[in-house]
């Protein structure tokens, strides 16, 4: 993907006090946005770049930040997006902040300087976890004093929960640069929610027929959406079709009008698009 920047007529400069910036950190890239009150969005914007280790990833965030005249005017609202493979859901009766470190060590492991964000899951029992480099952090914290940062899977979260409207079983697929979440919903609740890493179609479609079967899912009535990185590839979508007969693509309209008839799989930005909607 090349670099995007797009730029809607009705933006002004002048108003941005009025509107809502939302920035998106991941492996492919940083990309931002910016909404108005009435959820037009005025700017959308992908920056590709791919860092070969951590310091030279947060050099590069470090300079877009820093350098972009549309990031540092002043907002209404400041939301900071992580698409980030370590993060994890921990019930509410184990949830106590002395403890997280022990308890993300389960899944992942944890830097010396680093530190936690959590939040709590709106109509569920749990709390959403993630760390970052405290170097990291503590730039965010000066430069968006009031931002609300949290990874791009809690927005994915949100969106299933409103999504399983009936008491029937859901499954909720969304596929980043080198790893995919998946996230089983069983009567409104929260059944399921796991990450892998995956280089090939072949290696998501495992992994879910495996969670699928651990979890007593049945294959022919679950209802399964699939958003992300791969939803135009015909191989992952064909394959699945094979064990799974009901799935649906995530998509986002407004990106594609805002951009025309540039080429971008917006299904890779819509948790992103709609992470103010969240609260």
């Amino acid at each position: 993907m090349q670099n995007l920047y797009q730029l809607d007529k009705h933006f002004v400069k002048e108003n941005s006090i009025q509107y809502i910036l939302s920035i998106r950190f991941a492996t492919d890239g940083l990309s931002f946005c910016v909404h108005d009150s009435s959820n037009r969005l005025l700017l959308f914007s992908h920056q590709v770049y791919q860092p070969e280790s951590r310091i030279e990833g947060l050099t590069k965030i470090y300079q877009i930040l820093t350098t972009e005249e549309i990031l540092n005017l002043p907002y209404q609202k400041v939301y900071l997006l992580f698409c980030k493979q370590e993060k994890t859901l921990i019930p509410l009766p184990a949830f106590h902040k002395d403890h997280l470190a022990e308890l993300y060590r389960v899944c992942f492991p944890l830097e010396k300087k680093e530190e936690f964000l959590t939040r709590l899951i709106p109509r569920s029992e749990c709390y959403f976890v993630e760390s970052h480099p405290t170097q990291l952090l503590a730039f965010l914290k000066t430069h968006y004093p009031a931002a609300v940062m949290i990874n791009h899977a809690y927005p994915f979260i949100i969106h299933s929960l409103t999504a399983a409207i009936f008491p029937q079983e859901y499954l909720f697929i969304d596929i980043q640069n080198r790893y995919f979440d998946l996230l089983l919903i069983h009567d409104k609740k929260i059944t399921l929610f796991n990450t892998f890493t995956y280089r090939s179609v072949t290696d998501i479609v495992f992994h879910i027929l495996n969670s699928l079967k651990q979890t007593n899912t049945n294959k022919k009535t679950v209802q399964t959406t699939i958003s992300g990185e791969l939803v135009n590839d015909p191989k992952l979508f064909n394959t699945l079709n094979t064990y799974i007969p009901n799935v649906s693509l995530l998509k986002d309209t407004r990106l594609n009008r805002l951009l025309n008839d540039e080429k971008l799989n917006s299904s890779c930005f819509v948790h992103f698009l709609n992470i103010h909607t969240c609260e």
